[in-house]
């Protein structure tokens, strides 16, 4: 009995320690944190378009479905006709998350450039000037957040 009190201590005083060390991240870390769950191994790397032509800009506009951080409202996709595209956040300037992707009948499909083992892969919905994006595990894991994003014209 006195044994299993110290040990239930133990888990407390872990759970406590934990929850006091987090902080909150200043942008998408893009350094990978284990997921809950496997991942499915990755494709083969694809040589995406290059980032140039005619685009589309979409500004951050809401959150999906609860509270973002600022780097997140300050955020917004290009979305070039030639089927690339880039993530930029404010403070990063025109660098970005990088990649292609597919749009067909409103749904887009996002495919990351990354230099790990993860699949970086979003989807989002297009209704009239509005697209919401929802990213997949590997990319919440790495503090990046559903939201609204506008047309600017």
């Amino acid at each position: 009995m006195n044994a299993s009190v110290r040990r239930g201590a133990i888990v407390v005083v872990l759970l406590v320690s934990a929850a006091c060390g987090s902080s909150v991240p200043s942008t998408p870390t893009g350094t990978i944190q284990l997921p809950l769950s496997p991942s499915p191994t990755p494709p083969p790397a694809t040589n995406f378009p290059p980032l140039s032509g005619p685009s589309r800009i979409f500004v951050f506009d809401r959150q999906v479905s609860y509270p973002v951080s600022n780097y997140t409202t300050k955020s917004r996709f290009v979305l070039y006709d030639n089927g690339a595209f880039v993530l930029q956040y404010e403070h990063i300037g025109d660098e970005g998350y990088r990649g292609g992707y597919k749009e067909e009948n409103g749904a887009i499909t996002f495919d990351f450039e990354v230099c790990c083992k993860a699949v970086w892969r979003a989807t989002g919905t297009l209704q009239g000037d509005a697209l919401t994006v929802r990213y997949n595990e590997a990319m919440q894991w790495t503090d990046f957040e559903d939201a609204v994003y506008v047309l600017r014209r």
